[in-house]
């Protein structure tokens, strides 16, 4: 048996809706029910106050969470790390280690006097409580109070409650489109009159002005919108990583998105399939008072009787026939459906992120930012103006879809797309941009370690599908090796394009790629660079 992780989850989580420390263990042959019976039994023994540990199984292991007070989290780790080397004990037929006294005087320790209660009275006021390592802060937006961590905090009878503001919040969570959709949200609040801070998997930015570069799609970066005094609404793009490893960063939410569900880092946090990470997306749900789902997910459909009750879904996508409010296309016109009747608002043709309806996915994604912006009660001139324009430039959506002229007749998409789903959407409109008679699709591609040779393979025959005259493989660098040795996961790639008859070359970097491309292409071609993370890239394309 062996410890895979141990770390703390500071928020609402795939196990509780409490914070709390989660093990996650190999099994390695080792028997469950002893492991699982062992570590129950040193919990109740040391755990020093009431609550219900949680079990989750996965092929060859277990994670085992421990709720408990977020002051306490990090001496909580080692309580749990020990109930599970009492199940290792018991495995050998051993008697269980005696706790180490530390870790119970760490957990008294690490109390913070008064925390207790400001939470409790936070939840009956509905307001946000934020805590981390420095600050606790109550409320959110223009109208909050914040105390170092070290500082006495008052009782709640002393709290001025009602000078206290809560923002609207929505989380936005899904295997892709979450990026494109949280910026259109943004946008369109911006066009209502409000300022919107938005956490991407990019960027913060704050209406729309970027002020911290970087993966913000965690509980770190939605503190810090929620703390920003000018926020009057806060889009939060919510990944599937800052839900295992931390939890979300708020314990109540307005609306809750998710996009769709599709097979991508299964095999991270014991996620071995696509219904359990369908689950992990679902934990947005379980705090939110309304809930938008995918009509066309088969995995969102089926979730939804168990995450949302029916009159607080809004629907998007499909044919409309799904629920009393919904946001889909009919006859090329967009229509929303709500207590008032039916209304049509736009047609597709008239969305630029749609491409004409070459990108069927970013007509979902502009359905699902129109319905979160209409659960939000923000009013339909500004989610029309918001779809009109907003587009794929490197200026409204960076890294998503972007065409540039990269002269003498070649043009070039970048795009994050790094899933087979994703790819497969893709491929689709850079083949309608290659018409010309002789034109031809080359492309690049890396990917990160962490994706099984399976998902590598489906990616590659959805590159494949799309007939390319030939891939450029690239690795993406140290940080993203992930487990493997570098050069493995662009061999796997290689071996899987080849074996679908692609021609394959291979490249050290994204922009070394981009120069093959670009010299062997002829007037009409069309190079299209997938995982566009590198902004060398954008600097050199800047200069045609």
């Amino acid at each position: 048996m062996r410890v895979l992780d141990s770390r703390r989850v500071t928020g609402p989580n795939l196990a509780a809706r409490e914070p709390g420390a989660i093990v996650e263990l190999a099994l390695d042959g080792a028997d469950a029910d002893v492991v699982i019976a062992a570590w129950r039994a040193a919990i109740a023994r040391t755990l020093p106050w009431p609550g219900e540990p949680h079990v989750r199984r996965f092929a060859g292991g277990l994670a085992l969470f421990v709720p408990g007070p977020i002051d306490a989290l990090l001496p909580l780790t080692d309580l749990n790390e020990h109930a599970v080397a009492c199940a290792e004990a018991a495995l050998a037929g051993a008697p269980p280690p005696a706790l180490d006294p530390a870790v119970l005087a760490a957990i008294a320790a690490a109390h913070v006097p008064g925390l207790a209660e400001l939470a409790a009275a936070a939840l009956a006021h509905d307001v946000p409580l934020l805590v981390d390592e420095v600050v606790i802060t109550l409320g959110a937006g223009p109208g909050m109070l914040s105390w170092p961590r070290e500082t006495p905090l008052p009782a709640p009878a002393a709290i001025p409650w009602a000078r206290l503001t809560r923002i609207p919040i929505a989380l936005v969570t899904g295997t892709n489109g979450k990026t494109t959709t949280a910026r259109l949200v943004a946008r369109i609040a911006r066009l209502a009159g409000r300022v919107p801070g938005l956490t991407s998997s990019d960027s913060i930015t704050i209406d729309e002005r970027i002020v911290e570069r970087g993966d913000y799609s965690g509980p770190e970066g939605a503190r810090t919108v929620l703390r920003d005094p000018t926020v009057n609404l806060a889009v939060l793009e919510t990944a599937r990583g800052g839900i295992l490893r931390r939890g979300l960063a708020v314990e109540r939410c307005d609306a809750a998105l998710i996009t769709n569900v599709s097979a991508d880092h299964l095999g991270d946090y014991g996620i071995d399939d696509v219904p359990t990470m369908a689950r992990v997306k679902s934990v947005v749900a379980s705090i939110a008072r309304r809930v938008v789902l995918n009509a066309e997910d088969a995995q969102l459909v089926a979730l939804a009787p168990i995450i949302a009750r029916a009159e607080d879904t809004m629907w998007f996508g499909g044919d409309g026939s799904r629920g009393a409010h919904a946001w889909f296309v009919r006859a090329g016109m967009v229509v929303a459906r709500g207590v008032f009747g039916e209304r049509e608002l736009l047609a597709v043709a008239d969305v630029p992120i749609a491409f004409g309806g070459h990108a069927p996915y970013n007509v979902a994604n502009a359905l699902a930012a129109a319905a979160l912006a209409d659960t939000l009660d923000l009013p339909d001139a500004a989610i029309v103006e918001g779809l009109r324009t907003f587009t794929s430039s490197a200026t409204d959506n960076p890294g998503r879809g972007n065409i540039v002229d990269a002269g003498h007749g070649v043009s070039v998409l970048l795009d994050f797309g790094h899933n087979a789903a994703a790819v497969h959407g893709v491929i689709g409109l850079a083949r309608s941009f290659v018409t010309a008679p002789g034109a031809r699709l080359r492309v690049t591609i890396g990917m990160p370690g962490d994706r099984s040779d399976a998902e590598l393979g489906e990616v590659a025959r959805g590159i494949a599908a799309g007939g390319p005259a030939e891939v450029v493989v690239r690795e993406l660098g140290p940080g993203l090796l992930r487990g493997r040795a570098p050069g493995a996961t662009s061999a796997v790639l290689a071996a899987a394009l080849a074996a679908a008859g692609v021609s394959v070359r291979h490249a050290k970097s994204e922009l070394a790629a981009l120069e093959l491309l670009l010299a062997a292409s002829q007037p009409g071609d069309l190079v299209l660079v997938l995982v566009h993370i590198d902004p060398a890239v954008d600097a050199r394309l800047a200069t045609e």
